[in-house]
């Protein structure tokens, strides 16, 4: 009976093991990205993502909510989008095509934005991630953290002690 809880231990802690390496792993070429190469995003196999910041689009995609783009210019009316002007980034939805420019509005707006050019454009958002940012700002707590780390220190030193007392 033990050797099933050992087996599902074990499980347990590589799965939490990869995920924990594969965050480390975004978090390291997020920064090598933006800092380092100093792109304005980050470009992960020809998508981004963003964390929503204002309430432009609330009914739709919420302060706090992560949104997927591809990045591409590939988009059509009623489709939302992110462009960049200046140093922010905003997502509206297209309202009208024309000729070198798009027409934007956040659905909770009462203006139109003003035009957009093409080649402000990043691209389509593809996902909406809800609550993400609720989540981040929970686990990065600095308690938290230093918690989470502590686990998974001692779920290191329980398996790497108890492989040794297996082996002899």
């Amino acid at each position: 009976m033990f050797k099933y809880k050992d087996k599902i231990l074990n499980v347990v802690f590589y799965i939490l093991m990869f995920i924990v390496l594969l965050a480390v792993f975004f978090a390291v070429y997020n920064f090598v990205s933006l800092r380092i190469l100093k792109k304005n995003y980050t470009d992960f196999f020809g998508y981004t993502f963003f964390e929503v910041a204002s309430g432009s689009m609330t009914g739709t995609i919420d302060i706090g909510d992560v949104i997927i783009v591809k990045i591409n210019d590939d988009f059509k009316e009623d489709d939302i989008i992110t462009y960049r002007v200046s140093d922010d980034f905003i997502t509206h939805r297209v309202l009208k095509k024309e000729d070198n420019y798009v027409v934007t509005k956040g659905d909770s707006n009462n203006n139109v934005d003003n035009p957009v050019k093409y080649d402000m454009v990043v691209g389509r958002v593809v996902k909406i991630i809800r609550n993400v940012g609720v989540w981040q700002k929970v686990i990065m707590t600095p308690k938290v953290f230093i918690s989470i780390l502590i686990t998974f220190m001692l779920f290191s030193i329980y398996f790497s002690k108890r492989g040794r007392d297996v082996n002899g």
